[in-house]
C-alpha cells in the first residue's frame, strides 16, 4: 500500500489495534503521530517505527480532555507537515451489570470512545480536505450488536457508527472518506481480560473461520481504508470478526 507523503494520527496506538495500525501505516510510507494515554507505550510503537525506517513521533494525553485533543491534532499537522490520515482507535471498556453502572463510567466510556472522535475529526477536518487524500477510519467493535454487561461501550460504539455515516456524507464533497471497523475477538489485552476471555473462547470455538483475530488483520483492512485502492469506499462499516456478523 503506497502512502507515501501522507501524515496519518493514530489514537490509542501504544498496543494491540492501535500500534499494529501505526506500524503498517509507516510501513506503506506514511509518517505516523502515535498517541497514547501511556507515554511509554506510545514511544516504544514509534521506535519500533524508525527501526524499521519509518517516520514517527509520539504524542502522549488524554484524548478525553477536549483541549488536549484540539493541541494534539494541532501539533500533528505541525510536526508532520499537514493531515490526511484519522484513525480514532483509542477506547475503553467498563464491564458491568446495568444496575451497578454509574454515571462516571457512562462519560468516561463517552467520552473516550465517541466524544473525542467527534472532537477530533471536527478539529482535524480542514487538514484532511486540503491533503487531497482525507480518510477517517473509527474503530468500533461487533459490539454494535448489543452485548451484555456493557451498555455504555456498546452505546458509545453504536454511536460512532452512525457518527461515520454522517461524517461520509457531510464531508464526502470536500474529498474525505469516512468508514468504520468492527472488529471481533481480537487477540489484545482488552480481548483477554476477565470474562471477555472466557466469552472470547467460547465464541471463537463457533466462528466460521474458528479463532481469535490478529491485531495485524484489523490493520491490513485500516490501512487499505485509507489507500488509494479503497477511493471509492465511504459511510461504510468492515466487520474484521471472522464472519461472526454475515450482513
Amino acid at each position: 500500500m503506497n502512502l507515501a507523503g501522507r501524515a496519518a494520527l493514530v489514537t490509542g496506538a501504544g498496543r494491540g489495534i492501535g500500534a499494529a495500525i501505526a506500524e503498517r501505516l509507516a510501513a506503506g510510507g506514511a509518517r505516523v503521530a502515535v498517541n497514547d494515554l501511556d507515554a511509554e507505550a506510545a514511544k516504544a510503537t514509534v521506535e519500533r517505527i524508525q527501526a524499521g525506517g519509518g517516520d514517527g513521533v509520539a504524542l502522549a494525553g488524554d484524548i478525553a480532555d477536549t483541549s488536549f485533543a484540539r493541541e494534539l491534532v494541532a501539533t500533528a499537522a505541525d510536526q508532520l507537515g499537514g493531515l490526511a490520515v484519522l484513525v480514532n482507535n483509542a477506547g475503553t471498556i467498563h464491564r458491568l451489570p446495568l444496575r451497578e453502572q454509574t454515571e462516571q463510567h457512562w462519560d468516561r466510556v463517552m467520552d473516550v470512545n465517541l466524544k473525542a472522535p467527534f472532537v477530533l475529526s471536527q478539529a482535524a477536518v480542514d487538514h484532511l480536505a486540503a491533503s487531497g487524500h482525507g480518510a477517517i477510519v473509527n474503530i468500533c467493535s461487533v459490539a454494535v450488536i448489543g452485548f451484555f454487561r456493557q451498555i455504555a461501550y456498546d452505546a458509545s460504539k453504536g454511536g460512532l457508527l452512525t457518527m461515520t455515516r454522517s461524517l461520509a456524507v457531510e464531508l464526502g464533497r470536500e474529498g474525505i472518506r469516512a468508514n468504520a471497523i468492527a472488529p471481533g475477538f481480537i487477540d489484545t489485552d482488552t480481548g483477554h481480560a476477565a470474562d471477555l476471555g472466557r466469552i472470547g473462547e467460547k465464541t471463537v470455538a463457533t466462528l466460521p473461520l474458528s479463532r481469535t483475530g490478529q491485531p495485524d488483520e484489523v490493520a491490513g483492512a485500516a490501512v487499505w481504508l485509507t489507500s488509494d485502492e479503497a477511493r471509492y469506499v465511504t459511510g461504510q462499516v468492515l466487520f474484521v470478526d471472522g464472519g461472526w456478523v454475515r450482513n
